[in-house]
């Protein structure tokens, strides 16, 4: 007699997956005001934003390749059938976010 495998906890880690994702892609949006206010208080920040000299070297097509692989990464997350998919796809999503907290962070550097 065989047993049968458990349909269970692939059902909870899909869910548990999808709902870190969004909770993930839900706190960009505060995370970013928060490294944007940290930017702000750059030595010089002030002559950036004032006089647009002395401002960082970060180039802008970053920020939108940053976002974008997030997307991608959360959409990956959110759609594929394969629990081992949607782990990495969840690990890039969020690796891309953190490197766009961090362009934004270092905008004035």
């Amino acid at each position: 007699m065989t047993n049968p495998v458990p349909a269970a906890p692939a059902p909870a880690t899909r869910r548990r997956i999808h709902v870190w994702a969004l909770v993930s892609a839900g706190l960009l949006v505060p995370a970013t005001i928060l490294a944007g206010i940290l930017a702000l208080t750059a030595e010089n920040a002030g002559r950036c934003v004032g006089y647009g000299e002395e401002c960082g070297s970060n180039p802008g097509w970053l920020y939108t390749v940053s976002l974008v692989v997030a997307l991608v990464g959360l959409v990956v997350a959110l759609a594929a059938s394969r629990e081992r998919v949607r782990l990495l796809a969840f690990r890039v999503q969020v690796a891309a976010e953190l490197v766009f907290l961090l362009l934004v962070a270092t905008t004035f550097v």
